[in-house]
């Protein structure tokens, strides 16, 4: 039976273009997510087809091969490792999102302000007008 491929299936050169970007960042210190980004650019598919090649074929085969190859002690490292470059980069994760709480919660500050002293001014007018 002729097996048909669909048009938008991936090629081997696009795999380990998505796997070098994605481990790359990982090693990096980067998240998935801005992996996925570039890999989108590179290869002219959207971010969530990227993630989702991740997640479903690559992922899960690097995983395997890394099982494979590591002994039990070596295995415990690496998944210490693993946890503690995760935790890290949720770290830097909630760091960056407190940051721009941050820069939100002054601009609505400054905006708050703002809207008071203009509600002030025209209960002013309004009172000015009334007078009159």
């Amino acid at each position: 039976m002729n097996e048909k491929l669909r048009k938008d299936s991936w090629t081997e050169e696009e795999d380990n273009l998505l796997k070098e970007i994605i481990l790359n960042k990982i090693n990096g210190g980067h998240t998935q997510i801005s992996g996925f980004q570039e890999a989108s650019v590179l290869l002219g598919r959207s971010k969530q087809a990227c993630a989702f090649r991740w997640n479903k074929n690559l992922r899960p085969q690097i995983i395997k091969k890394e099982q494979k190859s590591t002994s039990y002690s070596t295995k415990e490292f690496a998944d210490s490792s693993s946890l503690q470059n995760h935790l890290q980069l949720a770290m830097e994760s909630y760091d960056d999102m407190k940051h721009s709480y941050d820069e939100i919660s002054s601009a609505y500050n400054l905006l708050k302000n703002d809207y008071e002293q203009l509600l002030n001014w025209v209960k002013q007018g309004i009172t000015h007008i009334e007078r009159k």
